[in-house]
């Protein structure tokens, strides 16, 4: 962001009171326009708190964060697969969530975390994590690999992670989501939806493409919904 586009910003800082079984609760808030602002100055401030201004749509759609890892593998030449050569392979880590949703009545959730390499929705692109008991702040540590994909073709694909809380008597819930693509809205020249990464999503996506053999990790909200995200089976 330029500096003439932020000083066009207003900074919007609410507290709240942590509540695990229950709504948090709002304590303050602080609405600061950057116009004119000295950015260099490190001299810390106090601001009073203030009551709510705005409504909080944005602050009551967030629904925790996941740690992830991506690799692309570049083709081994000594490695020889049916005859052929491999193109590559991407490795996904999902490593932890962080205050995700609590569904159950405890105030917990069974989280699982399920991906797919769009536009393949099918059961040979589908990987799941293990399912972690009773808790808000996952730790899987667990890696997807999908096989025979190249670099070429990953920058028009899409890497789709979903968090679920597992249920064993009724269906899956939808906990939050993440797309990793180049955010072109397109797949070789077509207009799709699923095509659609912003922010981290996309950096980090761009970072494994330019960075073959290389771990590169971030730390991503999730989002509240994907339109077209998958079933929860």
């Amino acid at each position: 962001m330029s500096l003439h586009g932020l000083e066009t910003r207003t900074l919007w800082l609410t507290v709240w009171h942590s509540d695990m079984f229950g709504r948090n609760d709002f304590l303050g808030e602080v609405m600061m326009g950057l116009e004119n602002k000295v950015f260099d100055d490190p001299t810390p401030k106090w601001y009073s708190l203030q009551e709510r201004t705005e409504p909080f749509d944005d602050l009551l759609s967030y629904k925790g964060e996941l740690i992830i890892g991506l690799k692309f593998v570049p083709p081994d030449v000594t490695v020889q697969k049916k005859g052929k050569r491999s193109r590559g392979s991407l490795h996904v880590l999902v490593k932890e969530g962080k205050n995700l949703t609590a569904i159950k009545a405890n105030g917990t959730s069974d989280p699982f975390c399920k991906s797919y390499l769009l536009p393949d929705k099918g059961r040979s692109s589908k990987q799941k994590t293990p399912v972690v008991r009773k808790t808000c702040h996952p730790v899987w540590n667990y890696t997807f690999a999908y096989e025979d994909v190249s670099l070429q073709e990953l920058s028009e694909r899409s890497l789709e992670l979903t968090v679920w809380d597992h249920d064993r008597l009724a269906s899956n819930e939808f906990l939050g989501g993440l797309r990793f693509n180049l955010g072109t809205s397109k797949h070789y020249g077509k207009p799709v939806d699923w095509m659609d990464a912003t922010g981290k999503e996309m950096t980090l996506w761009q970072s494994m493409l330019a960075r073959p053999n290389f771990w590169v990790e971030g730390c991503l909200m999730l989002r509240p919904s994907l339109e077209h995200h998958s079933s929860s089976t």
